[in-house]
């Protein structure tokens, strides 16, 4: 039973990310706490940045930022597109989830032909996030597995 408090069981899957880490890129803190909310149970290591500026000198910094990371589009002081471009230079294995209020067929394409690798829109369902995001680390925890 004390398992089950530490991970979250969804439909026909267990999710236990305790060994997992994800950034959230994320200026509006309603936005993060929703996030942080529905992940929390997860066990996974969140990292909670609000502005591409200090994502970027974060990424530089650090030796293994994260696992996966959820960027906003619309952030200060560089855009998450912007922000995205850099960090796949110098990680391209590490899958970024765009989320954006402001869903348009130009910002989507914008985020692919930058690296994204999957693309929501607000208001994200719980089901939707939780689902996107294990099949990124499910497919993770696959490659390392076979690497060794």
């Amino acid at each position: 039973m004390s398992s089950q408090r530490n991970s979250v069981v969804y439909n026909d899957f267990q999710i236990d990310w305790k060994d997992k880490k994800l950034i959230i890129v994320e200026d509006d803190e309603a936005s993060y706490q929703y996030f942080e909310s529905l992940l929390r149970r997860t066990g996974i290591r969140i990292v909670w940045i609000k502005n591409g500026l200090d994502f970027v000198n974060y990424v530089q910094e650090e030796k293994d930022p994260a696992d996966i990371i959820i960027m906003d589009v619309l952030i200060p002081l560089k855009n998450g597109i912007d922000a995205t471009r850099f960090v796949k230079r110098l990680y391209p294995k590490i899958p970024v989830v765009m989320v954006t209020a402001y869903a348009s067929r130009e910002i989507r394409e914008k985020s692919f032909m930058t690296g994204c690798d999957a693309y929501l829109t607000k208001p994200v369902l719980p089901h939707t996030l939780l689902k996107t995001l294990n099949e990124f680390i499910e497919a993770e925890g696959v490659r390392k597995f076979q690497e060794k």
